[in-house]
């Protein structure tokens, strides 16, 4: 279907979009306002966890008849260019062979290595999340709250032992086995799981939409009845009702009849140190996630308001192709738009990429990789550049021969503290350095600020070329009417390519999307986390209460108030508590200590921040069993009393 010059083949979707029902075999579309290309083939939609997002294959071969792009196949050298190329080995392990192959034939200069398809899509496929090792947190959180849930399942039933421990020596007495009564807890326990995963089912199925949307990712219903989704979830399933149901099976079961039928369990406190290790380990998940939210957030409260060294404020950045004609005059009229203060230009959006050069010092051995962009005098002037040291003659900046260096350049080439009039080598052509810019962050603030240079040139180098218009904006300006007049002026020279813009803030915040996820998953992970851990504190509590209703009616009687009672009862639940946060303090610390290494600019790992989150946790957990306790001290002391 491929094999002609200007053929292509559509998605489903582009069909649809296009020809409506109509069957496009053989019709044609026009690419780039230019070239007709014939539709030889309809496929299938990419489904959502492919790597590949398109609606149009057209044949490579297409390229050599289109004149602005046929030097791409007039090289005879092998290198870097705008395809990849995708092998298909007899044997993985023939990689290694083929590498080497590939460096004889482009001839012994340039070394080679291949790349594996899954390490491919997983690098493609998840770059819109910036970072792919946040992906291990979304089973981690949720393996941490299923285990949350299991260790308050068990904790409550053998809690409950004591008012099921005669039942239990009944049973023995009449004949009943372990494996019995074992079985029956094992029972009841598949029963609670498989409710509750039905229930669990349905919330997952309601809030999906607004959890995929909050992950800004897109998954194909499909996907969910997978037969291997499925054997997950018959998996999880049974490995649930195995877990929830073996402590209080093994517990239950047990007993020893005689001693039940005695009254002699109240003496066992095995079960109730069980009971505080597990609120101990409920606790300690709990502070450090609440830990880990604030980090996060300080984190990123400190990555949007640290001084980046560019002015981004109300700058909005319009990408233009080839095909916008007469640039110059474009840019004069943006400029005269009311509400525009000043424009520029660059050969790139700024955080979308750069050029890449191996720089030096003429003489000398030593090189260093290098970033570079193209842009105009105005290009500094709008995202308000700093001079480490201003160029001598403005007039030289533009002639071609000169370059600009940052301060990490500068240093990175061993050039002297006045930089200015030294020669450096960009690849094959040597320039003359004119200035030093202060260091700007022109990449996400995750990494340092690296060597860039800066080559300038006046507006009429971009006529007929690829770059980014930047306009600043003016204060106290109605912005949509702004942006609707560059659009405006945009379409007078280019009808062919839609308008696009992005405000320089908007595209500073993306780089942060992953991290911004992160920060909002931990916080509705955080609250429900806190929000199992305090509903097992409370039923503990209700228990405790249960188990205590004589005491507290001869407190009362006694003259004890309903609040001092409350207290009493609520401070052998804040042990729990206090022994989590003192297990937890080190471990968050170290692991948002190893979480923060990943950020060149990083905010410090404060320490008010862990008794903030021991505070939090022990006012939330103290009111949840004070609650309970005030209510159980307010009953009636004689009903109390009468209960046995």
């Amino acid at each position: 279907m491929l094999s002609r010059p200007f053929t292509v083949v559509l998605t489903q979707r582009a069909a649809k979009k296009y020809f409506g029902d109509a069957d496009p075999i053989g019709k044609l579309l026009r690419y780039n306002g230019e070239y007709d290309l014939e539709v030889t083939g309809v496929m299938a939609d990419p489904p959502s966890n492919s790597s590949m997002h398109y609606d149009f294959v057209a044949s490579l071969s297409s390229i050599a008849g289109m004149k602005d792009l046929s030097w791409m196949t007039g090289a005879q050298q092998v290198g870097g260019g705008m395809v990849l190329t995708w092998l298909r080995l007899k044997a993985a392990g023939d990689s290694s062979a083929v590498a080497k192959t590939l460096g004889a034939l482009s001839g012994g200069g340039d070394v080679y290595s291949l790349t594996a398809l899954p390490d491919v899509y997983l690098t493609s496929h998840f770059g819109d999340l910036s970072n792919i090792r946040y992906l291990g947190v979304f089973p981690l959180v949720a393996g941490l709250i299923l285990l949350l849930a299991l260790v308050n399942y068990m904790s409550l039933a053998t809690a409950k032992a004591t008012t099921r421990a005669k039942e239990v020596g009944v049973r023995k007495v009449m004949g009943a086995g372990r494996r019995l009564i074992a079985g029956q807890f094992y029972t009841e326990s598949a029963v609670y799981a498989i409710l509750s995963f039905v229930v669990g089912m349905g919330l997952f199925l309601w809030v999906r939409s607004p959890f995929m949307a909050l992950l800004q990712l897109k998954i194909d219903d499909g996907f969910l009845v997978q037969p291997v989704v499925l054997a997950f979830y018959g998996v999880l399933m049974l490995g649930i009702v195995f877990l929830a149901g073996s402590y209080p099976a093994l517990v239950l079961s047990r007993f020893n009849p005689v001693a039940v039928l005695y009254g002699r369990m109240s003496r066992r406190r095995g079960g109730e140190w069980v009971r505080r290790f597990f609120s101990v380990f409920q606790f300690t998940i709990s502070m450090v996630m609440i830990v880990s939210s604030i980090v996060i957030g300080k984190e990123l409260y400190h990555l949007r308001h640290a001084d980046t060294g560019v002015d981004r404020e109300n700058v909005v950045m319009i990408p233009f192709g080839e095909s916008l004609s007469h640039y110059p005059q474009f840019r004069r009229e943006a400029g005269s738009v009311a509400g525009v203060r000043q424009v520029g230009t660059a050969e790139f959006a700024l955080y979308d990429g750069y050029n890449e050069y191996v720089a030096s010092v003429p003489g000398s051995d030593k090189s260093i990789s290098m970033f570079a962009m193209g842009a105009d005098r105005g290009f500094m002037e709008v995202t308000g550049l700093r001079w480490k040291q201003r160029p001598v003659s403005v007039a030289d900046l533009t002639d071609g021969q000169h370059v600009l260096l940052n301060e990490a350049g500068a240093a990175g080439l061993g050039l002297p503290a006045d930089a200015r009039g030294r020669r450096v080598r960009m690849g094959s052509k040597i320039y003359t350095v004119s200035g030093v810019l202060k260091d700007f962050n022109y990449e996400s603030m995750q990494q340092g600020i690296g060597p860039l240079c800066v080559f300038v040139s006046s507006d009429t180098v971009y006529e007929g070329k690829r770059g980014c218009l930047f306009a600043r904006i003016g204060p106290h300006v109605n912005i949509p009417s702004v942006v609707d007049a560059l659009r405006r002026a945009y379409l007078k020279y280019d009808r062919q390519t839609a308008f696009e813009y992005q405000f320089m803030d908007d595209a500073f915040d993306k780089m942060y999307r992953a991290e911004d996820r992160l920060s909002a998953l931990f916080d509705v992970f955080t609250v429900i986390t806190v929000v199992i851990a305090c509903l097992g504190l409370f039923a503990l509590s209700t228990f405790s209460a249960e188990q205590r209703l004589r005491e507290i009616g001869i407190r009362k009687i006694l003259g004890a108030s309903a609040m001092g009672i409350g207290r009493l009862l609520s401070v052998d639940f804040l042990q729990p508590v206090l022994v989590a946060v003192l297990i937890a303090s080190p471990l968050a610390w170290w692991l948002m200590h190893r979480w923060l290494d990943n950020f060149a600019y990083r905010t410090s790992l404060s320490w008010w921040i862990f008794p903030a989150a021991g505070g939090v946790l022990a006012i939330i957990s103290f009111g949840t069993v004070l609650f309970q306790s005030v209510r159980a001290a307010r009953v009636n002391p004689v009903e109390n009393l009468r209960t046995d």
